[in-house]
């Protein structure tokens, strides 16, 4: 019986040592189970970066490129390199004599970094026993060349490491600065953000087991690139145009719109108060020394509110009243819904009397008895606010909302405003009477703009916008933007009418001075008084005109906002339209619509092709372009062309201007750029030359003559102190004008 007892105790025994090994595995097992649901991601990365080590380097994707429709570059990314130090690895290797090669030669590539910092870095420190900087990864310069790159890998530097990363840059600087944007915040740069980001790659080792190694490569994918409807040329055209007005009549801005009306294509969208897109955080006006005693006496806060009003696009983000531009939208508006016809007559005595208050016309004798052409023609506001009357307030705000204003126009572009509206049960006699005229409601450019042209088109409302197409780094297109008609505002017959009618501004109405021999045009003026009415120098000028009238191709919005000093028939649009206009027809080489001498000579000019310069040297280009009868301007320093506007293979016109974007090549010792001095006196050229340190040797006599040939040309980059040879050229005698 004591035997079996014993059996009995030992099994219990074993039982129990088996249940408590069983429920500790299942402890175990269960712990696992919790720390994988519950920490298994964490986990993972963990082992991740312990696998690591020191070698894990993400490749930046390049930002997709902005081109123009001919495929001129505006925006590009390029791979640049950021150098990383690892001084534990410095520490650990412990090679005093390889050490301080590696320091020396960072110190010869950047003369930035000196010896004693990078030495701290490495230097133990005896409260923590450890080093200064007890790290794998230690950034110290960035966005460095690939040139530069491949020069520091040569020379096997102990733990240095480079990282890819990408440098947005901008070749044509300040063009366009408001619509392309920067920061992947303003312009195209926000906008199309998504589209244009790439996806990073990654380069890192994996350790397997004790001793095997794997390296891991992940390419990067480029960003998409964005093709958009501007056209350089007329971009740069629209520019000039607007720094010229500027320049001549100071405002709060001055801006220029070209766009196609039948289709919303944005070819050109200008305005004053430029940045260069490369370095936006610093006004141009700062090579000014009254301007920038200004902006050192500024706060943060100041700065920051400057720096946000210049980088806003004023034609999509400001609102304004548009004044009598509005005009021919209330007489279609009246057309279609048949309360007048285009034979209807008004008179118009020099004012008018609504509820409680005249309103005047600009005419102040008045125009008489006028025809519905003639008031627009003349811009007569009488007869527009008896055409609004006879429309009504319910009607007026219909047609305000189907032609877009008070809603955004949908255009590809951030920042866009809605403007500013009556409702329709505020709108009273008085409110009739001042829209009827583009007055006591706000829009942007782009509005009008795109509102006008549903006028002109045969009556659709189109949405504008700016990126035709976007496509992907296989050359594939992923996105292709084409005419959206939002909806049909008016008919075919009243915009027929419209359009032909609005011709009669520019052959004898307010738009006279915008006339090109030979080109139909159609156009209508604007002249209104902004804000505080008890004030007398706040205004907006515009011009609104299209060509061909006939078939417009072209509308030109030109626009200055509150002008300094304004003066009434003094400050105007209409110069900037005309000299836009002919820029765009001699570019486009357009026929005339109607014959006249005036109108051959615009078109006549010789043209030559554009051959490819890019990697050829200035020295030769230069030659070349005058032998073209081509003019030049050299952007940068150095010798070697990397761009060149307008691009190889596009036809020119003779006397154009070439832009060439140099840079120092290897072989290049060129650092001085020897400036233009045709024309000068011999006197003015030796002291430009002078100032710039070369030395002058001329050929020809001195006394009344200018300079006609220079060696080196202009533009190009040459050593400080290298002589300059000048021709002297007697002037042409002045032959007195005669007096009857």
């Amino acid at each position: 019986m004591r035997r079996k007892a014993r059996g009995i105790k030992v099994n219990q025994k074993f039982a129990f040592i088996l249940f408590v090994f069983m429920a500790v595995l299942i402890l175990l097992f269960g712990r696992v189970a919790y720390y994988k649901v519950a920490h298994g991601a964490e986990f993972e990365q963990a082992v991740k970066n312990q696998q690591i080590n020191r070698y894990d380097l993400v490749n930046a994707a390049n930002r997709g490129s902005i081109l123009d429709r001919n495929e001129q570059v505006l925006a590009v990314s390029t791979a640049v390199y950021n150098v990383a130090l690892d001084p534990l690895l410095i520490a650990e290797e412990d090679d005093a004599e390889e050490t301080k090669r590696t320091f020396t030669t960072l110190c010869e590539y950047f003369p930035d970094l000196k010896m004693e910092d990078l030495q701290y870095h490495i230097t133990l420190d005896p409260a923590t026993n450890k080093i200064n900087t007890p790290t794998h990864w230690k950034y110290l310069v960035k966005s460095v060349e690939r040139s530069v790159k491949e020069k520091l890998e040569k020379e096997d530097l102990l733990g240095v490491y480079f990282e890819q990363t990408s440098k947005r840059s901008y070749p044509l600087k300040t063009l366009a600065c408001h619509l392309i944007g920067f920061n992947n915040t303003w312009g195209l740069e926000g906008y199309y953000n998504d589209e244009m980001t790439g996806i990073p790659g990654r380069s890192f080792i994996l350790y397997q087991g004790a001793d095997t190694v794997t390296y891991q490569d992940y390419a990067a994918e480029d960003g998409n690139t964005i093709v958009t409807t501007l056209d350089y040329t007329i971009q740069q055209y629209a520019e000039e145009a607007v720094a010229e007005t500027m320049a001549q009549w100071p405002s709060e801005n001055v801006a220029s719109l070209v766009m196609n009306p039948n289709t919303g294509e944005i070819y050109a969208m200008a305005s004053a108060n430029k940045f260069d897109l490369n370095d936006p955080d610093e006004p141009l006006g700062l090579s000014d020394e009254t301007f920038l005693e200004t902006w050192n006496t500024m706060t943060d806060e100041q700065k920051s509110e400057y720096l946000n009003e210049m980088w806003r696009n004023f034609c999509v983000s400001d609102t304004y009243e548009p004044g009598s531009v509005y005009k021919p939208l209330v007489v279609a508006a009246a057309l279609e819904e048949g309360v007048i016809t285009k034979n209807s007559t008004f008179f118009c005595g020099g004012k008018i009397t609504v509820a409680d208050r005249d309103i005047g016309c600009h005419l102040k004798s008045g125009h008489g008895m006028v025809t519905v052409e003639d008031i627009m023609a003349q811009s007569c506001n009488p007869g527009v606010i008896q055409i609004a009357q006879k429309l009504g307030a319910e009607k007026m705000y219909k047609y305000q909302r189907e032609f877009g204003f008070g809603q955004k126009t949908g255009i590809d572009l951030p920042g866009e405003a809605e403007g500013l509206l009556h409702t329709k049960s505020a709108i009273g006699p008085t409110e009739l009477a001042t829209i009827a005229f583009g007055q006591t409601f706000n829009s942007t450019t782009m509005q009008m703009a795109t509102a006008f042209s549903a006028l002109i088109n045969g009556g659709n409302l189109v949405k504008p916008y700016v990126v035709s197409q976007i496509v992907d780094d296989d050359g594939s297109v992923v996105m292709e933007q084409d005419t959206e008609v939002v909806r049909k505002v008016i008919s075919q017959k009243t915009s027929d009418y419209i359009r032909t009618a609005l011709k009669a501004t520019v052959d004898h109405g307010t738009a006279k001075k915008i006339a090109i021999p030979g080109y139909s045009i159609g156009c209508k003026t604007g002249t209104a008084e902004q804000g505080d009415r008890s004030r007398d120098d706040l205004w907006t000028l515009t011009h609104m005109a299209y060509f061909p009238a006939e078939n417009p191709q072209y509308l030109v919005f030109s626009v200055i906002h509150l002008p300094e000093g304004y003066a009434d028939g003094v400050q105007t649009t209409a110069t900037m339209t005309k000299q836009l206009m002919e820029n765009i027809i001699k570019y486009k080489n357009l026929e005339p619509t109607e014959s006249t001498d005036e109108a051959a000579a615009i078109t006549k000019g010789k043209t030559v092709k554009m051959p490819d310069y890019v990697g050829s040297s200035t020295y030769h280009v230069t030659m070349d372009l005058e032998g073209r009868g081509l003019n030049y301007k050299v952007v940068g320093t150095g010798n070697t062309i990397t761009n060149q506007v307008p691009k190889g293979g596009t036809e020119v016109e003779v006397g154009s201007e070439v832009i060439l974007y140099v840079a120092k090549s290897e072989n290049d010792s060129g650092t001085v750029k020897v400036p233009n001095v045709m024309g000068k006196s011999y006197s003015d050229a030796v002291s430009i030359l002078s100032d710039e340190g070369f030395e002058v040797v001329f050929d020809g006599e001195i006394g009344n003559s200018v300079v006609t040939a220079q060696d080196p040309k202009y533009g190009v980059s040459v050593e400080e102190g290298s002589e300059v040879t000048i021709t002297l050229t007697k002037k042409e005698p002045e032959t007195p004008e005669s007096t009857e």
